[in-house]
């Protein structure tokens, strides 16, 4: 699914044009740079494409998520309530902020179950952060309710789901705040690059100025002459990363129908075989960047992994998925990390902190050792595509 697949002249050009003009940072230089200011551009575009009144360009996804939780004052002690099966950025974020990840169960969307919040939430509670896997929605109306019902924040990690929509919204509109990630693996990447939606402009206002030092930015004075709001870091976006962005964004659409076109087809060959997907409570609004079988059980997956190999077209079982699913973080586990202070592990703030042991979230392991998964490239030829409806069928012969 990597966007670079349709990478041709146009994202030649938007850096080159990038180049020529010699102006690489997103901000200063007002006198040399005819008012062109591609990441504002790409900002300004992602916001009306996506419903969202603002959006941030910032260095990668990780750091969207970051300065997202620092601007809404998640700290020590604070409580957020997210899954175990989502890329470990999700829960670096949180704990970059000395704030505790409680870690809940996935259900069949593969996403967090909304059933099994409300056990979770606690009085350190602040927030719920479902992340819409694999380019298909969580279930967001059933998370409104739950922070409503708790006057909880709604957060949205969609990484790894722009342009997927929910009951017609989109994804990452839908919380206070929501992110995209802009890396190698996702349909619109600049190399490394990340996206925060909000419609809130005070919030917007914090996000920003945390991202950049916390400068108020002035295009009418020299960015030395700008007065700072707070303290804050560098995760600001380059120009041609915004020129890249542009380029991206335009191919979305195009890029998510090729994809979906690919499922129908491939769902279609197989229908007769029975296999079930994943359940999912908006399927017409799935990225379709990937294909997921829920088998009747652990052995059945494996049966179905090796046949499909040996067809030719290898799967993964989502239990062995050492990037996304936390029964393999050991450093989470560990609380490995270079700081002599280590919040919220050996914290005073931190009363409480969850062990993430291996032997948890059994409900989320009974899921994923049986999920087989097949990934989806943009662009797919014939051969291909029959190449996968051959290791489907053979996979399933072997159940």
């Amino acid at each position: 699914m990597p966007g670079f697949e349709l990478f041709d002249q146009r994202e030649i050009d938007a850096v080159a044009d990038v180049l020529r003009r010699r102006i690489v940072h997103r901000y200063s230089f007002q006198g040399v740079r005819n008012d062109i200011y591609k990441v504002e551009e790409f900002e300004g575009a992602c916001a009306r494409k996506f419903g969202a009144r603002h959006a941030l360009g910032v260095s990668s996804g990780s750091a969207a998520l970051y300065v997202a939780l620092k601007a809404c004052g998640i700290g020590p002690g604070d409580e957020v309530i997210t899954t175990p099966f989502t890329f470990i950025a999700s829960v670096e974020a949180i704990l970059e902020c000395g704030a505790i990840p409680v870690l809940g169960e996935i259900d069949e969307s593969l996403n967090l179950d909304p059933n099994c919040v409300e056990d979770l939430v606690s009085e350190r509670t602040r927030a719920v952060m479902p992340v819409h896997m694999f380019g298909a929605s969580a279930d967001m109306d059933a998370f409104k309710r739950v922070c409503d019902d708790y006057g909880l924040m709604l957060f949205e990690d969609a990484c790894q789901a722009m342009g997927a929509t929910y009951k017609g919204r989109y994804c990452g509109s839908m919380g206070l705040w929501g992110t995209f990630s802009l890396d190698p693996y996702k349909i619109v990447t600049v190399g490394e690059g990340g996206m925060v939606l909000t419609s809130d402009q005070e919030l917007y206002h914090r996000m920003e100025y945390y991202h950049d030092h916390g400068h108020v930015h002035d295009k009418s004075i020299d960015r030395g002459a700008e007065r700072k709001a707070c303290l804050g870091f560098n995760f600001r976006m380059s120009e041609i990363q915004g020129a890249l962005g542009l380029v991206g964004l335009d191919k979305l659409d195009t890029a998510i129908g090729m994809l979906r076109s690919t499922r129908d087809r491939v769902l279609s060959e197989v229908r007769d075989l029975g296999l079930k997907t994943r359940v999912l409570p908006d399927p017409e609004g799935e990225l379709a960047t990937q294909i997921v079988f829920l088998l009747p059980d652990g052995e059945s997956a494996r049966r179905f992994q090796r046949a499909a190999k040996e067809a030719g077209f290898g799967c993964g079982i989502l239990s062995d998925n050492t990037w996304h699913y936390a029964r393999h973080w050991d450093t989470l586990r560990d609380g490995k990390v270079y700081s002599r202070v280590r919040c919220p592990y050996d914290c005073h703030h931190a009363d409480h902190v969850p062990s993430y042991r291996p032997v948890e979230w059994p409900v989320t392991h009974s899921i994923l050792e049986r999920a087989a998964v097949f990934g989806l490239d943009i662009v797919m030829d014939d051969a291909r595509v029959e190449a996968l409806i051959g290791a489907i069928r053979a996979g399933a012969k072997a159940l």
